[in-house]
């Protein structure tokens, strides 16, 4: 199991929204809080590492496994 954070400068309280998830699981939950939240700022974090996202929100793993 991972800890993923969102942490959405632009939502009201609370801003940030915790999961204990799969690994496997990390892509389908970022492509829908980035269609759900699209516009909004917003970081993600998985075990407290940040993860680079693409323009839709999708995770680009290539560069958080490097």
């Amino acid at each position: 199991m991972v800890r993923l954070v969102f942490s959405n400068a632009d939502k009201g309280t609370p801003r940030n929204t915790v999961l204990e998830t799969r690994m496997s699981d990390v892509s389908n939950i970022m492509a829908w809080y980035g269609a759900y939240y699209a516009g909004d700022r917003y970081t993600v974090t998985v075990d407290g590492r940040n993860v680079p996202m693409d323009i839709n929100g999708e995770p680009k793993f290539e560069d958080l496994i490097g």
